[in-house]
């Protein structure tokens, strides 16, 4: 049997690394294809002052409900890791310089879930979640970006 040296350990653990993202990035273009076809009932049933929000609307509640639908219903964490530290398909959600989010604002980044992001596998209401779980996704987003919260 052959022993593998550190550097082809390391080779091997980079490699899965990549077929991971890969394998993360198919599936978000596979469920972009889906999520293109099905009709949202959220669309129909609820309006555009579903979204709107500010800081001060935040609570520890809305954030706890954000993470569980980003690691749930919402799909998110596929593209942007568990941790919020981004993939090669999608950016960190960490306190950065953000490119979609102007500033990492609360508002902005509710903006993004609701509108997505054109030629990008960020889709409107990513898993087809509601107004309702974008505006708790945004305040997971945004509290964990400003340090208020754990990802």
């Amino acid at each position: 049997m052959r022993e593998i040296g550190p550097a082809a350990a390391g080779r091997a653990t980079l490699g899965a690394a990549a077929l991971a993202c890969t394998l993360a990035g198919a599936l978000a273009l596979a469920f972009i294809d889906s999520a293109a076809a099905a009709p949202r009932p959220h669309e129909r049933r609820q309006g555009d002052a579903d979204l709107t929000i500010d800081s001060t609307m935040v609570t520890k509640a809305m954030v706890d409900a954000g993470r569980a639908i980003f690691h749930e219903q919402g799909l998110c964490f596929a593209c942007h890791g568990g941790q919020l530290e981004g993939t090669q398909v999608a950016p960190t959600l960490k306190s950065h310089v953000w490119r979609d989010a102007k500033n990492g604002d609360l508002q902005a980044i509710l903006g993004v879930i609701a509108k997505g992001v054109p030629s990008t596998a960020m889709v409107s209401f990513p898993g087809g979640i509601s107004h309702a779980d974008a505006r708790n996704v945004a305040s997971y987003v945004w509290s964990v970006g400003r340090g208020r919260a754990k990802p």
